[in-house]
């Protein structure tokens, strides 16, 4: 008697052995064979307002931190409990960002690229501060001194550091299918960050969990580094988000504004809809230009924003790519799938839209581990989301290599990917 259980294993071989086939034609890499990790995250260590647990088994160690209480609590629970790691990143952040700025001076607006020239890194980075306060929600301001006093520095040092999102560029990929194109008819999301891997926050990947009191926002979490209260990589009891930095855009810019990375987790604690994310984002003072994945846990769909100083653009799978229509040969229209690929848009690399075209339909998470791997995207940390399961998937680059490294560590896309039961996390008390 064939199974249910069968019929799944063969379609995953087959998507397998086609897409092996395919990847030696149009992709450079090679599918990921790592077993994914499902046990449960082990405790470490607690303060008032905070739990530190650990998950991925030793070889692979990434933190989940759960904090609880006002914003002020919440950010010396973090300080507490990661002082040692944060203090390291910390130390090796300035050397690292001097370095890393220079391939995107000629993004930034003139007067960031003028500051950076005379005065440095660390000037820039103040008057992104200065360019940013009176848009920066109280919340923040209360979560970065709880933070600055667990850690023994001052407010400034602190929210400086913050603001290195607002000059940095990175390739990174989006995904989002659901109905038809999934094998259980849900929804799937990918959100795979390719910033490289040699940098101070690799050594120290954090599944930061928020438990915001009654009143302010739902739980939800980001993957992403310890220390940083931003979100560039997250997943809530409602939507689910990823970005992209807009690197192609030449329209005009304004750094006077809310930091793209502090309303992007706005929209993960108190967005309950996908509507309602996009809402709060016509509504922003924007700075950066930057795509945003979507997903709803209501509908089980999925879009992408486009989003500038100027513009607002949001697009699903029967929506030609904002900007270019008609729609590019290597970006076709899939049905309940909208994605966009690691390059500069519109891409020319067939290699994703292809990969998804060959298993739409069949699509699992385990397809998406496959993907990234094939299309060799998601360098330093990656994350599929199965709203049907509530799960989430992360992967980070080898986080056991101290930075500098005489060797860059291995990318997260070829690595042990990590589930984790989003519903266990948000209900811990």
């Amino acid at each position: 008697m064939v199974t249910h259980s069968t019929i799944t294993i063969i379609i995953t071989l087959l998507f397998t052995i086609s897409s092996t086939t395919f990847a030696q034609q149009n992709c450079q890499g090679t599918s990921n064979q790592n077993e994914i990790y499902t046990l449960p995250p082990t405790f470490i260590a607690n303060t008032t307002n905070g739990k530190l647990y650990v998950t991925g088994g030793d070889e692979n160690p990434v933190k989940v931190l759960h904090l609880y209480g006002t914003p002020y609590e919440m950010g010396f629970a973090q300080g507490t409990l990661l002082n040692e790691e944060i203090t390291e990143m910390f130390s090796g952040f300035w050397s690292f960002i001097e370095a890393f700025i220079q391939p995107y001076l000629k993004f930034l607006p003139n007067s960031t690229q003028i500051i950076i020239e005379k005065f440095g890194i660390e000037a820039a980075l103040e008057a992104e501060v200065l360019l940013t306060e009176l848009f920066v929600p109280k919340h923040y301001v209360e979560e970065i001194q709880g933070l600055a006093d667990a850690l023994g520095m001052e407010y400034i040092q602190v929210m400086r550091f913050m603001m290195f999102p607002e000059l940095i560029k990175a390739q990174c990929s989006i995904v989002g299918a659901w109905g038809k194109a999934t094998e259980n008819e849900g929804l799937l999301q990918l959100r795979a960050l390719d910033w490289g891997t040699v940098n101070p926050f690799t050594p120290h990947p954090t599944v930061t969990v928020y438990h915001p009191e009654a009143g302010n926002g739902h739980p939800f979490a980001t993957l992403g580094f310890s220390g940083f209260i931003g979100a560039i990589t997250g997943y809530s009891t409602h939507v689910g988000a990823c970005e992209k930095v807009w690197i192609h855009y030449n329209g005009s810019d304004s750094r006077a504004g809310i930091p793209w990375h502090f309303l992007f987790r706005d929209i993960l604690q108190y967005a309950t809809t996908v509507e309602d994310a996009i809402h709060r984002i016509r509504a922003a003072t924007r700075t950066c230009s930057i795509f945003l994945g979507l997903g709803d846990h209501a509908t089980f769909t999925a879009q992408v924003v486009e989003y500038s100083l100027d513009e607002v653009n949001a697009f699903n799978d029967t929506t030609p790519f904002p900007g270019y229509a008609p729609t590019p040969a290597t970006h076709p229209f899939i049905d309940d799938v909208v994605y966009v690929d690691k390059h500069t848009q519109p891409s020319k690399d067939p290699c994703l839209a292809s990969l998804l075209q060959q298993c739409h339909g069949n699509m699992t998470a385990s397809s998406m581990v496959d993907i990234v791997s094939l299309f060799q995207t998601g360098d330093m940390h990656i994350s599929v989301y199965d709203y049907l399961e509530d799960y989430m998937y992360v992967a980070v680059a080898d986080q056991t290599k101290p930075f500098p490294s005489p060797s860059p560590p291995s990318p997260a896309y070829d690595r042990p990917f990590i589930r984790l039961d989003m519903g266990s996390l948000f209900s811990l008390g």
